[in-house]
């Protein structure tokens, strides 16, 4: 399999990095824009398993810069089977205290990023008939306050996977979104160095433990993999329980009709 991850330094990009290597990964192009250090430390680890790795700085909020990562993906690789979109930001804000720009760039992120990499993967996808997975969130699917941009960003994103999967279908791509809840990473670690914190998040999730990047990985792997290659169009939820226990506990939502 040869692979391009954005957002691959650290957290779930990383993550998923490791988890497709072991499973035998040929080739990966791993792009970021932050921690470079550490996405070389990555790529000399992955290195030792035999895999093939380039790396790449890049930033996302630059209109030409995901056909540059493809372009530059294809020559080092010979082509693309898997695509996952995982570079995103979030810039926490109430919708009225949002400006223009922070929505913007929030937008040109976590969506038309994704767009115009899917769009210039597309037609090496189709020739290796490949798959894309594309990193939502559960904040996509019930709105998480205060996200501002971000949650209508991971919504917009899971759409847009859905149009990707009934458009490109007939040319052999598959394209999947995966939704995580709440998950233990770099980025999150303000909250979960709180002990406090940390053991009232867990205690929300029905499995009774917040998500390991990891976690997240092996759902990016299995559905890029052949044991998912009827599976098509969908929004996985990686949330432990997370959304449908707040759901039934939303008065009227959940509720037992009562019999006439």
């Amino acid at each position: 399999m040869r692979v391009v991850i954005t957002g691959a330094s650290r957290g779930i990009g990383r993550a998923t990095a490791l988890k497709l290597a072991a499973d035998g990964a040929e080739a990966m192009t791993l792009c970021d824009i932050a921690y470079l250090d550490e996405l070389e430390t990555l790529a000399a680890n992955l290195r030792t398993s035999g895999c093939k790795v380039r790396t790449l700085k890049a930033d996302m909020a630059k209109p030409a810069e995901p056909a540059k990562v493809i372009a530059a993906a294809v020559k080092f690789m010979g082509g693309i089977d898997a695509l996952v979109g995982n570079a995103g930001i979030t810039a926490p804000s109430k919708l009225v205290d949002l400006d223009l720009a922070t929505w913007n760039r929030v937008f040109d992120i976590n969506l038309r990023a994704n767009w115009l990499l899917a769009k210039a993967a597309h037609p090496h996808l189709k020739r290796s008939r490949g798959a894309i997975v594309m990193l939502a969130s559960m904040a996509g699917v019930v709105p998480q306050l205060p996200t501002g941009a971000y949650s209508p960003t991971k919504a917009a994103l899971i759409m847009l996977t859905e149009m990707m999967a009934q458009e490109w279908a007939p040319d052999g791509i598959r394209a999947n979104a995966v939704c995580p809840g709440f998950v233990h990473t770099s980025m999150t670690d303000a909250i979960y160095s709180k002990p406090a914190l940390a053991r009232g998040r867990a205690k929300l999730v029905p499995l009774g433990r917040v998500a390991k990047p990891s976690d997240i990985a092996d759902a990016i792997a299995f559905l890029l993999g052949p044991q998912a290659s009827y599976i098509t169009g969908q929004s996985l939820l990686v949330d432990g329980g997370l959304v449908h226990s707040v759901l039934n506990h939303v008065p009227g939502v959940a509720a037992t009709p009562k019999s006439k």
